[in-house]
């Protein structure tokens, strides 16, 4: 079996987010590798998704946060 672009399509996002069974993996795969038009899509797709993850990153809570707001909140600033 063989996938055509339209099946690999429907098919990426789960491939992006690794929930593909291992054998859909591998017609993905296949189909990204002899298809350069499915490969650019698949290289876009996954830009989009390293930017969301860089943005999406916990940033760290400072350490005197929560004395600095009750602070705020007990002088009525």
């Amino acid at each position: 079996m063989t996938l055509d672009c339209e099946a690999t399509f429907r098919r990426m996002q789960d491939y992006l987010d690794r929930e593909l069974s291992s054998e859909e993996v591998s017609l993905v795969q296949e189909h990204l590798e002899g298809c350069g038009m499915c490969a650019e899509e698949y290289r876009f797709e996954a830009s989009i998704l390293t930017r969301i993850g860089r943005c999406l990153q916990e940033e760290p809570i400072p350490e005197n946060l929560f004395e600095r707001i009750m602070s705020g909140i007990g002088t009525g600033d």
